[in-house]
C-alpha cells in the first residue's frame, strides 16, 4: 500500500505517484512523475490536481472516475490522456485509496 511507503521509497518506484487529499490537493507527487511529468515536485505539491496541476483535465473522465472510485461506483483502473505542453501522454492510471487521500499510480 502506497500509503505505508515514505517518501524515498515513492521515489523508488517505476512508475509516477500522484496523491490527492479529500479537496483533490498534491499531498505527494514521486520522483517518478516530476521526470515523466516535468512538473516539479515542490510546484505541485499544496496545489489543486484539477486547478493548477492538470487544468484541462478538470472536466474530464477522470475527476468523474476518481469521485465514483471513492463512491465505490468504479473500478480502480482508467485510460487517460493527458494534454501536456509537450503533446498528449497516454496513460494507465490505477486508483488506491490511502488514509484521507487517493493515489494515481500514473503507468505509462
Amino acid at each position: 500500500m502506497l500509503d505505508n511507503l515514505d517518501d524515498l521509497a515513492l521515489d523508488d518506484l517505476p512508475f509516477g505517484v500522484v496523491a490527492l487529499d479529500e479537496g483533490g490537493k498534491v499531498v505527494r507527487f514521486n520522483r517518478t512523475e516530476q521526470e515523466r511529468s516535468g512538473i516539479q515536485r515542490w510546484r505541485a505539491l499544496g496545489r489543486s490536481f484539477f486547478k493548477d496541476i492538470a487544468p484541462g483535465d478538470k472536466n474530464s473522465p477522470l475527476a468523474a472516475h476518481i469521485d465514483a472510485f471513492l463512491a465505490g461506483r468504479a473500478a480502480g483502473t482508467i485510460d487517460h490522456t493527458f494534454e501536456r505542453r509537450t503533446g498528449a501522454d497516454t496513460t494507465r492510471i490505477e486508483l488506491e485509496r490511502g488514509d484521507h487521500r487517493v493515489y494515481l499510480k500514473i503507468c505509462r
